[in-house]
């Protein structure tokens, strides 16, 4: 398996007809399944599990399952359906990255007390602090 990041691909999905609903999973990430009332609302969702559980194994620097091939995933019922579900991952990739996340920083309360009085936002004064320091443009 390779480790390097493929930006587009295609997984197939099992597609089972409920009483009530569907049941969609992907033979290739176990444990990976999504409830719907159709496809319409099934496929976006699908789509956004596939995009996570992807995002997952490269940050966690394991390659992606090989695609199986429709002929070898076995149905459990006549009326179960194969789809396919197409993924192109940059722009998943570069909203997780600029994704905020909480870091906690420390600083006496007098300033704490001066920069609230002030109305100042600190995250983006610790934001711009960084850059700076960092030598990274506003544009990255």
């Amino acid at each position: 398996m390779n480790l390097e990041k493929k930006n587009h691909f295609v997984y197939p999905i099992v597609v089972e007809k409920l009483e009530t609903n569907l049941s969609m999973y992907f033979p290739d990430f176990p444990g990976t399944a999504v409830t719907a009332t159709d496809l319409i609302e099934g496929l976006p969702r699908a789509k956004e599990l596939l995009v996570t559980r992807a995002l997952e194994l490269e940050e966690a620097g394991i390659s992606y399952p090989e695609p199986s091939a429709p002929e070898s995933i076995e149905l459990e019922d006549a009326s179960d359906k194969i789809v396919f579900v197409e993924v192109y991952l940059p722009p998943y990739r570069d909203e997780a990255a600029n994704k905020s996340v909480t870091k906690n920083c420390t600083l006496p309360k007098w300033l704490r007390d001066a920069g609230d009085e002030a109305g100042l936002n600190y995250s983006l004064i610790l934001q711009n602090g960084l850059k700076e320091a960092l030598g990274i443009n506003n544009q990255q």
